[in-house]
């Protein structure tokens, strides 16, 4: 019961409801956010700060401009080994506080969640030894390169300083870095030749004179703060670190990656043709989707939600005057529609930004509170291996908007009836509103708030990242624009059908590539008859699943179990569930989707608690009214009128929450909403808008 009971005896309760019974005078004043345990509140802001301190680059990704910003990431083996002998600490410090007779809901989650952290970690240390640093997807080409470019805050003398601390730090991790890929050659477990495609490229691309390096240009021009001459001296240190420690430390990892690393690679693309690689594959799932679903299981899922989703291809289809095609053939139609095209890169942002934010955004209060207004930017990106679209996180104090940043290097094969699913997807109510909710909830600790996204491959043996929360609320996003009637034409939905197609696409894929012999041809061709990607989106959209086992799987398991506790809520609320109420709880409980399910589960006990005390003291009420002549002798004093003990009252309602319970506000209750409105500020503290 998470403690419902004892929560519920320790908060004084007072809910007056007009339903017949009791008039309201005024609204009820606002209640305070929950204290958390302060042994619970000391913990998880130890752990903050020791993460921050050892992950200095994840520090900066959040926002926080202290002493660590002058620091690298360690990628040494050694200090991997001492940060899991620091989770061991926590988490002994954890199940003390979880072994505690009384601990409160929303502590309770935290609690599971940081739980969940400290084991994540500590269980999946041994396919450390699995870790590529370096792969087409990830690597201090990228990293290193978006920290220096969107990431450091540089404001002032002693901020450009700490910039320069990390140039000359870079040796020393690129070191790591090697050492790292030299230990995969030794013990054989190499990522697949396909990981590597376009590295050296990557590399190579960094190479520049120092004056053209993309390094440089934070010191061409600096805030005016900075005097003329300490301008200079910035600037000729600049040249002297990229010329001394940056270049020649990149140009290290790149000859090593030619000449050694990448004739060493594995020609199999599965991950079981490598020692213990099907036990790390399934602890890859796990990650991933937090489930202990078998690769088979989710490979069957898949094929029956492609199935599933191509009927709705066809009835759609059959509006476009398409019918009889196949789906591939379908595609290249609506692909070959000069309609559907942009003509320039402006056009392709002009047109997400109006859809975001004169289209979507006035819808969404249909079904969600707290929406972030103006904390948005729609970016464009130009690097040619960019993903198609993308989410940046902001920073908490404001100091870095959310972005959607988008591919528009390939504006021109970018399609006007993608649009609405991915701006649902990756800005509101996806993405951005996910996030949002995470930064401005007060009762959220730091940890749960900031989720590092870097050394992907690093999975499973690294902190959780919650893909299949994160992307299975996305989906789920690109789902709600049915509801909300954004789908306004056959094009459009067929957008949506073909993301979703990919989603499930995945599972298959994934599945079939690292645990049922697919060969990575095969895997091609089923994307090439099952989705609407271009022959170059699906080749490296196949290696990417290649290089990063179990990720995208996540997508569709995490959306389908969303709807799943939706339909659940209804089911046991009936006509009190409020989609709104839903998705506010939703929002709050990023984690596994167990404890998605515990949170849904508390919502739904709550809500019928609160209910049924309602209808109690509405009958104590009215029994008392009945009863009020009767209940005074012939002397004119009062006889007691026994009404049932509190411990009576506490059974009733145990097992009124055991069962479900039934009770509800009568329909034609006037000040049902407020009942409701005071119910969800039970719930969960409510949050600020950003």
């Amino acid at each position: 019961m998470w403690g419902v009971m004892a929560w519920w005896k320790g908060v004084l309760v007072l809910v007056l409801v007009w339903c017949g019974v009791v008039v309201m005078a005024s609204d009820p004043p606002p209640l305070p956010h929950p204290t958390p345990r302060p042994d619970l509140l000391a913990l998880t802001q130890d752990y903050w700060h020791w993460k921050t301190q050892d992950y200095p680059q994840f520090a900066t990704q959040v926002g926080i401009n202290d002493n660590t910003a002058g620091r690298l990431d360690s990628y040494s083996m050694k200090h991997f080994e001492m940060r899991k002998v620091k989770c061991e600490e926590f988490l002994r410090r954890a199940m003390d506080i979880y072994k505690a007779s009384s601990i409160s809901p929303e502590d309770l989650i935290n609690l599971k969640v940081f739980l969940l952290e400290m084991m994540t970690y500590i269980e999946n240390f041994p396919y450390k030894r699995y870790f590529a640093p370096v792969t087409f997807l990830e690597g201090p080409q990228h990293y290193f390169k978006i920290m220096v470019e969107k990431q450091m805050i540089l404001s002032s003398y002693n901020d450009y300083q700490k910039l320069l601390s990390r140039y000359g730090e870079f040796p020393r991790q690129a070191t790591e870095i090697l050492e790292l890929m030299r230990g995969n050659i030794e013990s054989g477990l190499m990522p697949s030749n396909w990981s590597l495609v376009g590295v050296v490229d990557q590399l190579e691309s960094l190479n520049e004179p120092v004056e053209d390096s993309v390094f440089y240009k934070p010191f061409i021009h600096m805030p005016r703060v900075i005097t003329t001459e300490q301008r200079s001296t910035l600037r000729q240190q600049a040249q002297e670190r990229i010329k001394h420690d940056l270049l020649p430390s990149f140009k290290r990892i790149r000859d090593f990656i030619e000449s050694e690393y990448q004739r060493a690679t594995r020609p199999d693309v599965s991950v079981g043709s490598l020692e213990g690689g099907e036990d790390y594959y399934l602890a890859c799932l796990k990650f991933h989707t937090s489930t202990n679903l078998t690769p088979q299981e989710i490979h069957n899922l898949g094929i029956t939600e492609v199935a599933r989703i191509q009927d709705q291809v066809k009835k759609t289809a059959r509006e476009l005057d398409l019918e009889g095609l196949t789906f591939p053939e379908i595609c290249q139609t609506l692909r070959n529609d000069p309609v559907q095209s942009f003509s320039s890169k402006e056009e392709l942002l002009k047109t997400y930004q109006n859809t975001i934010f004169n289209t979507i955004y006035p819808r969404i209060p249909q079904m969600f509170t707290n929406i972030p207004q103006d904390n948005l930017t729609i970016e464009g990106d130009d690097n040619a291996n960019a993903v198609m679209a993308r989410y940046r996180s902001p920073t908490r104090d404001g100091t870095r908007l959310g972005s959607f940043v988008i591919n528009t290097f390939i504006y021109n094969q970018s399609k006007r009836y993608d649009v609405m699913a991915l701006s649902l997807h990756e800005s509101v109510p996806g993405h951005h509103l996910q996030i949002s909710y995470l930064l401005n909830n007060p009762s959220t600790p730091d940890f749960r708030r900031h989720v590092d996204y870097t050394a992907v491959t690093n999975a499973p043996a690294r902190f959780p990242q919650h893909t299949v929360f994160t992307e299975g609320w996305g989906l789920y996003a690109e789902f709600l624009g049915d509801e909300l009637g954004l789908y306004k034409d056959p094009y459009q939905r067929m957008g949506r059908h073909s993301f979703e197609l990919l989603r499930a696409s995945r599972l298959v894929v994934d599945t079939g590539m690292h645990a049922l012999g697919w060969t990575r041809e095969k895997a091609v061709e089923y994307l090439m008859q099952n989705t609407a990607l271009s022959q170059d989106s699906l080749e490296i959209e196949i290696n990417r699943y290649i290089t990063w086992p179990g990720q995208a799987c996540a997508y569709k398991i995490g959306e389908i179990k969303i709807k799943e506790l939706r339909q659940k809520a209804q089911n046991a609320l009936g006509s009190l569930f409020r989609l709104p109420d839903f998705h506010d709880t939703v929002l709050r409980c990023t984690g596994t989707l167990k404890i998605l399910e515990d949170c849904v589960n508390t919502y739904i006990e709550r809500t019928n608690l609160l209910l049924m005390k309602e209808k109690q003291e509405g009958d104590e009420e009215e029994n008392t009214m009945e009863s009020g002549h009767s209940a005074t002798n012939s002397e004119g004093e009062s006889e007691a009128t026994d009404f049932g003990s509190d411990s009576d009252t506490e059974e009733q309602e145990d097992e009124s929450v055991m069962n479900g319970g039934e009770s509800n506000i009568p329909l034609d209750c006037p000040n049902k909403s407020k009942v409701k409105a005071l119910f969800h500020h039970e719930v969960f503290p409510a949050t600020t808008s950003t």
